[in-house]
């Protein structure tokens, strides 16, 4: 059942690059104010976004409940294109496939894997790898999410051995527990694996993992491993909800309803330094509202050389409706705009 395969965050760098094939991309300047990614997002709630980055082509996974009339969340895939006007460098973000056909086949196999863990129950909070030296033939994917199918929510994984072929999705033993756990994600080096759960003070908290082995073992670590020592992260968690952890180098971004925000739940961010966690702050007023905003993503897009690309959900007004998912540009050695 199990074969290793050596697997990697694409899009984790924190030096600014261009992945092939966006090589001519247009140099372009990513928004300082949110913009609502309109041909990603339906009427109906979408969030949870996961991606890697393959030059301008970005297949995006994420939760939606379009495809059940607004019942239930399931995770879906959509290819999402970054460009930029030659003129203004104003990017936008389509729902295309039109200039890389290529990865239509060579991506679309993602669908396999979603068919073995989408449920009666909701799928919530993407996270997905990519072998970065991938076989001849096909990409290998190990695919990560939180499922309430038997009640509270319980981290699984998935991955493919051919290029069509995806194993049932299964419980990541050593993080679940009898409450909900959800939204898992590593660091830069795949020493620790972090995520959130309300398994202590009836609210989320930030909590992480110490691996055992190495990252060419996690499938075998996921499988086989009965426990580890599970932490709470003090200084990223409190007395209220502190949700949806993402890291992108040193940095480490999340959702909370604490007070002092805009309203509802904000985005916050962190940085890892001297071996500890800074005090969380907040991203203020020009990316978050007094409506929701919720699970943020960072993606090294490579065409603006300055910021990088905050993906996130809100359900402020106007959007298609619900939950939609808007992007803006950051600094991630600062935290600012």
């Amino acid at each position: 059942m199990y074969r290793p395969v050596l697997l990697m965050l694409i899009f984790s760098l924190t030096i600014k690059s261009c992945l092939p094939p966006c090589e001519n991309q247009p140099v372009g300047f990513l928004p300082s104010i949110p913009v609502n990614m309109l041909e990603l997002n339906s009427e109906y709630d979408d969030y949870n976004t996961s991606a890697i980055v393959q030059g301008s082509f970005m297949p995006l996974c994420f939760s939606s409940k379009r495809n059940t009339g607004g019942a239930d969340f399931e995770i879906v895939y959509e290819p999402m294109i970054i460009k930029a006007d030659e003129t203004t460098g104003e990017i936008t973000v389509l729902n295309d496939y039109s200039e890389w056909p290529e990865y239509q086949q060579e991506f679309g196999v993602l669908r396999n894997a979603l068919d073995k863990i989408n449920t009666d129950g909701n799928e919530l909070g993407p996270y997905y790898m990519l072998n970065p030296t991938p076989n001849k033939y096909f990409y290998e994917f190990l695919f990560m999410y939180a499922s309430n199918e038997t009640d509270n929510y319980q981290i699984g994984f998935t991955y493919n051995t051919t290029d069509y072929y995806f194993y049932d999705g299964q419980e990541i033993g050593f993080l679940n527990s009898s409450y909900d756990d959800l939204y898992p994600c590593f660091n830069s080096d795949f020493s620790l694996m972090y995520f959130c759960s309300n398994r202590d003070n009836d609210v989320f908290n930030i909590y992480s993992v110490q691996l055992e082995k190495y990252i060419d073992q996690i499938i075998d670590e996921f499988i086989n491993t009965e426990s580890l020592v599970i932490s709470m992260e003090e200084t990223l968690s409190g007395a209220y909800n502190d949700m949806c952890p993402y890291l992108y180098g040193n940095m480490m971004i999340f959702a909370s309803d604490r007070p002092g925000g805009e309203g509802g739940y904000d985005l916050y961010y962190s940085f890892y330094q001297d071996e500890e966690w800074s005090e969380a702050a907040n991203f203020g007023s020009r990316i978050n509202s007094p409506y929701d905003e919720y699970r943020p993503i960072i993606i090294n897009e490579g065409i603006d050389m300055n910021w990088d690309m905050l993906i996130f959900s809100s359900d402020r007004p106007g959007g298609k409706g619900g939950f939609d998912l808007y992007f803006v540009g950051i600094d991630t050695q600062t935290g600012m705009l």
